[in-house]
């Protein structure tokens, strides 16, 4: 924000840390580079800027779980929710193994673990690494 030119009152109320100020500039800075150098040249910008940012949050991080790095992503980016639903049952009472299923956006996944808990946490792991490939293979 310290490159911004603002007026006055903008100056005097730390409008250079404001947020919608930022974005507004980032905005018009993606918009700059697509109208002089087209689509791929705002996308690589653009990808440039959050493509590490996406692989930060879906790397692995002590505090939280799958399942929690999952809806934050896709709440983040999709404004949706991950919905899981228990699909199978098998075993007998004392050794049970349950396979989850989630979908979210167009991703289907399945995970499978010895409680609910564990089923639904790897079909979430799943779902992670599909969509972080898919952030490495966009161009």
């Amino acid at each position: 924000g310290k490159f911004l030119k603002l007026g006055k009152g903008e100056i005097q109320t730390q409008g250079h840390e404001k947020n919608s100020i930022l974005a507004d500039a980032y905005e018009a800075l993606i918009a700059a580079v697509y109208l002089d150098k087209g689509f791929d040249a705002a996308f690589q910008l653009v990808k440039s800027h959050f493509t590490p940012l996406l692989h930060s949050i879906a790397k692995p991080m002590s505090n939280m779980d799958y399942k929690s790095r999952l809806q934050e992503i896709v709440q983040l980016a999709h404004k949706s929710i991950p919905l899981y639903q228990i699909i199978e049952e098998s075993g007998p009472d004392h050794d049970k193994t349950f396979v989850a299923q989630l979908k979210v956006k167009d991703i289907i996944t399945l995970g499978s673990g010895k409680s609910k808990k564990m089923a639904e946490q790897e079909a979430a792991k799943q779902a992670l690494i599909i969509l972080e490939k898919s952030v490495s293979d966009e161009p």
